[in-house]
């Protein structure tokens, strides 16, 4: 039974004392990174969502890497953001993580396959699937290889019901739905993106959302708001037979002091 991590939205800055919200996203990031190992010693790979770096910097994937070496079985996957150097993702954080344990776009695991996809639109923060990546995705899924399948992209392709959120979230989610529809074998879609669990169904597709590991998000808003809530991370048990066995886990504390600060950032 395939265990993975989903970590994301980390938003690490080059400085590592620097603050979003009043919080330390460097600090907030190691409590995570080190929770989920003490519990989850032996994943078998762990998906960063995307908003890994919120100054895109590439001092900020170093560090980021550096928060990571403690992983030196679990392989890696990545599922770039709106918040994202793709050309420091490229040149820097993927050969890091590849010098770590390993990385990968998809991996098949006993069952499953797991597919990695890009959402990054140049100089946007909706999401957006290219026509390359939708028929990578479409090839991916025709592999005969694996029973079920889970798909994991930054941003969310389902509406959350926070209006802000809805208008930024993936741009394409029909193309993306049509894709899925013609192979039965996903049973699972995973984003980042939103700062706050999810848990819904689009059909027979569960559509799982997680928390940020520094800020989070309150559900249901019309406008931009911070929740009360620690920081967090999502581990998923992909069963032989489809079903996923899934919780949040969060860390103590690194809550914003003003939670009425709602200036986007």
């Amino acid at each position: 039974m395939p265990l993975l991590l989903h970590i994301t939205d980390t938003h690490l800055y080059g400085d590592k004392h620097r603050l979003l919200k009043g919080i330390s996203t460097h600090a907030s990031c190691a409590a995570v990174s080190a929770h989920a190992r003490a519990l989850f010693p032996h994943a078998e790979a762990i998906i960063l969502g995307g908003d890994m770096s919120q100054d895109e910097s590439e001092a900020s994937y170093m560090h980021l890497r550096e928060l990571l070496c403690p992983w030196q079985k679990t392989p890696f996957m990545l599922t770039p953001g709106n918040h994202a150097n793709l050309e420091g993702v490229q040149k820097k954080l993927i050969p890091s993580l590849a010098g770590i344990s390993g990385y990968y776009e998809h991996l098949h695991s006993r069952n499953w396959h797991i597919i990695a996809l890009n959402s990054h639109a140049p100089g946007k923060v909706a999401g957006l699937l290219a026509v390359a990546e939708l028929e990578r995705l479409d090839e991916l899924l025709s592999d005969a290889r694996g029973e079920h399948a889970l798909l994991a992209l930054h941003h969310p392709p389902v509406a959350i019901g926070s209006r802000w959120m809805d208008q930024i979230s993936l741009a394409n989610a029909d193309a993306f739905w049509a894709i899925i529809d013609k192979h039965p074998k996903v049973r699972a879609v995973l984003c980042g993106h939103i700062h706050q669990e999810l848990d819904v169904m689009r059909g027979k597709v569960r559509v799982l959302g997680t928390p940020s590991t520094c800020i989070q998000f309150k559900p249901n808003c019309e406008h931009f708001m911070l929740d009360g809530l620690s920081p967090g991370y999502r581990w998923l048990d992909l069963l032989d037979s489809g079903r996923i066995d899934t919780g949040v886990e969060r860390v103590a504390g690194f809550i914003p002091s003003d939670l009425n600060d709602n200036a986007f950032y």
